[in-house]
């Protein structure tokens, strides 16, 4: 496949994570071809190829976003050359409804297009079983290429790590279904407790990790370096999220002044592959691929004005605690 990088402007920015991949994707429903200049990476390890936006869907249950938005949030993500959809089976509720079964019906339609990536918030073997079998059903399709445990750092969700990792736990259950064909790889999500995530590693058996990283929560978090310098070093896939900072109603909405910053500083950090963005309209995806086609590496004096930016937020409003804790 030919490599098409006119509407980025730095060529290696990507090449340093992985292998460009480009072509040509359908255009609009008017029949129109757009170049697809989101660039590709494989996925570390792994060998998959992904695009370095990732969609995050933890907004597609919300009864504001109507299913005619959510296909076309989707199709237009796929236009845009994004394959890397990210979702969770507590995405939802039983009265509005679950991110899930929302997307089923895109998912089936375009399901050779994508990387599909879910989770588990189930402890144990039997139960991450039902949900694994529930989320199937729902997305519509026969597999998963990628299943997390969803926010190992929280321990109410987590208790008996040593139980979660063993053939009985969670991370049993995911490994039968990979063996089965029914997940592709395995990864571990968080946002706290980020020296919990090496005894996770310890296994072997992780293939990505996804945590929530910005140039805010560096300062307190940092899973840049407590943990991802390790797995990169590994062949890791990492993937970004909170690279905006969480939800508008949290509070913790990065300020929009940082918008395109923010995400250069998430691509730019060593070994990472993805960068994952809530949405939930078109617009915010065209704004986001965008700026992901246009990113280019912080330069010294950027880095540093945005660190210290960063270390200033970082003292401010909830954002100490942002995630929870501990933050060690």
């Amino acid at each position: 496949m030919q490599t098409d990088q006119r509407s980025c402007s730095r060529r290696d920015f990507v090449r340093g994570t992985g292998v460009l991949l480009s072509g040509m994707v359908a255009g609009s429903a008017l029949g129109r071809q757009e170049p697809a200049a989101m660039p590709r990476v494989e996925l570390g390890r792994t060998g998959a190829p992904v695009s370095r936006l990732g969609i995050g869907c933890g907004q597609l249950w919300r009864p504001q976003v109507s299913d005619d938005m959510v296909a076309a949030i989707i199709h237009r993500a796929v236009e845009l050359g994004v394959n890397f959809l990210d979702v969770a089976p507590n995405y939802g509720n039983d009265n509005d409804g679950y991110a899930e079964t929302r997307m089923g019906p895109i998912i089936r339609e375009l399901r050779p297009q994508l990387f599909l990536v879910s989770k588990t918030d189930q402890a144990d073997y039997d139960g991450t079983w039902q949900q694994l079998q529930q989320s199937l059903t729902r997305l519509q399709t026969d597999h998963l290429d990628l299943v997390h445990l969803h926010n190992v750092g929280h321990e109410p969700r987590f208790p008996d790590l040593e139980f979660t990792l063993g053939e009985r736990g969670a991370l049993g259950a995911l490994l039968e279904a990979q063996q089965q064909g029914l997940i592709r790889f395995i990864g571990a999500s968080g946002h706290l407790y980020p020296t919990r995530f090496h005894r996770v590693l310890d296994t072997g058996k992780i293939d990505v990790l996804m945590n929530a990283v910005n140039f805010i929560v560096r300062h307190t978090y940092d899973f840049e370096h407590k943990v991802w310098s390790r797995f990169a070093d590994q062949g890791g896939g990492l993937v970004a999220m909170k690279v905006l900072g969480g939800r508008d109603a949290d509070g913790f909405r990065i300020p929009v002044e940082y918008y395109e910053r923010a995400i250069r500083y998430a691509l730019s950090l060593r070994g990472v592959h993805v960068a994952t963005i809530g949405v939930k309209n078109v617009e915010e995806v065209e704004q986001a691929a965008r700026t992901v086609c246009q990113a280019t590496p912080l330069d010294e004096d950027e880095a540093q004005e945005l660190a210290l930016a960063g270390l200033q937020l970082s003292r401010t409003g909830r954002w100490p605690n942002a995630y929870g804790g501990p933050a060690t």
